[in-house]
């Protein structure tokens, strides 16, 4: 299968490596030419701006056709209208050079101001800007072509050790939950979502057993030898934590979390 992944960045080219490893052809577009001597050893390349006005060129048109497209595109917390304005212009493309299907890294940033356990059928809040920044891209995406959206959570992996989000700063409420995923179960789930082309679909990624965020992060920082964080006492009047619930993602056929805990991720980190 042809696949074009949106964004050359951390987790595009862990994807593009798998996926290629599994017989795919793959294209990965940066934002310039600068990455292109790199990304173009590996992998076929291809400039796509998406902050920028884009018209569909004969070479665009050839590479989306009959191509699934993985849009790994950041979700932009201080400009969110950049943000939908360039998924807007990916679904635009999609739809005019006959793409095939889409897979949408979204975020389970999309369940910010609930508390408990969420899932794939949780109503969100929508009232809250960021989130329906995200939840429009989600739908706009999946009005364009079929579409399997991914809402991931937090990311962690090699070259993305988690001591470093917290070390040294306060860190609220020990005993809640934490989200996270890793990338390789990242790159393991989308392998299986290709195999069977599952879309239109929805899935968490997120390591289902259950980690408080105090194990997790003070375990990261032992580990990584930085300071740890300061949680507030257990006494302290704090809100109800979330926790992301994935069993549906369990469900996918010839897919399982390598990492069934945060905390047995930790080591794989860097």
């Amino acid at each position: 299968m042809k696949i074009l992944v949106i964004g050359a960045g951390w987790l595009g080219t862990q994807l593009a490596t798998r996926l290629k490893a599994d017989g795919h052809e793959l294209w990965l577009s940066s934002r310039n030419i600068t990455k292109s001597s790199v990304v173009a050893e590996q992998f076929g390349h291809f400039v796509l701006d998406l902050a920028q006005s884009v018209r569909p060129t004969a070479e665009l048109e050839s590479l989306f056709k009959d191509a699934l497209i993985i849009c790994t595109v950041p979700a932009s917390r201080t400009d969110g209208e950049g943000y939908n304005r360039a998924v807007a212009q990916l679904a635009t493309l999609m739809k005019n050079c006959g793409a095939l299907a889409c897979i949408h890294l979204s975020s389970t940033g999309i369940y910010e101001g609930l508390t408990g356990e969420v899932d794939e059928q949780t109503e969100l809040q929508l009232a809250d800007a960021r989130i329906e920044v995200l939840a429009t891209a989600e739908q706009v995406l999946n009005k364009a072509v079929p579409c399997c959206t991914l809402r991931l959570a937090g990311l962690i992996g090699p070259g993305r050790h988690p001591a470093r989000f917290l070390s040294g700063k306060q860190a609220g409420a020990a005993d809640v939950a934490v989200n996270m995923v890793h990338s390789s179960d990242i790159c393991a789930a989308v392998s299986a979502i290709v195999q069977q082309q599952l879309w239109p679909e929805l899935f968490n990624l997120s390591s289902p057993a259950f980690c408080s965020k105090a194990e997790f992060y003070l375990t990261a920082c032992e580990l990584a030898s930085l300071p740890a964080p300061e949680f507030e006492p257990k006494n302290t009047a704090a809100a109800p934590g979330r926790r992301v619930l994935s069993a549906k993602s369990q469900k996918i056929a010839g897919f399982s979390y390598q990492y069934e805990s945060a905390l047995a991720a930790l080591p794989f980190c860097s």
